[in-house]
């Protein structure tokens, strides 16, 4: 028989084996899930650099469109500008086409009434009342235009 210290020496050692053996069977049955686990780390690191540049460039674009909404707005504020002036100018447009017309109308109005006798008196003329008393203005020839040359010289 064994004596009891060596005994309980082999049981202690017995069991210290037992679980080194337990552990390294966990171990080899954990090392490939630490490394998979570390793989999925890295990918997980590597996923989260290009999210936040995909951030980034959203949050660019959407600056951008901002922008382009101001500038949208800041149109859409001179096109009313415009189209208030473009009222203005119709509306008074339209009144000096009214002002026009009733002067034509007045205008027309006066026209067809006689003209007045001393309006009529203060123009006349016997040149322009009497035919007789016409009388062409000195240097119109009543014929065609005079020959370039005298009549008796062409035939030279």
């Amino acid at each position: 028989m064994i004596p009891t210290q060596y005994q309980l020496a082999a049981k202690a050692g017995g069991v210290l084996l037992l679980m080194a053996l337990a552990a390294g069977v966990v171990w080899w049955g954990m090392a490939p899930r630490i490394d998979i686990e570390a793989r999925r780390a890295d990918k997980a690191q590597a996923d989260l650099g290009k999210a936040e540049q995909l951030i980034e460039l959203q949050a660019g674009v959407l600056a951008q469109q901002q922008k382009t909404l101001g500038d949208l707005a800041e149109i859409e504020r001179r096109m009313q500008q415009l189209g208030q002036a473009v009222a203005r100018n119709h509306a008074a447009h339209a009144a000096a086409l009214a002002e026009l017309k009733r002067n034509d109308k007045a205008v027309a109005d006066y026209l067809t009434g006689a003209v007045p006798a001393a309006l009529g008196r203060l123009y006349e003329r016997p040149e322009t009342t009497d035919p007789a008393a016409y009388a062409a203005p000195p240097g119109v020839q009543p014929g065609a235009v005079p020959p370039a040359v005298p009549p008796t010289r062409a035939g030279q």
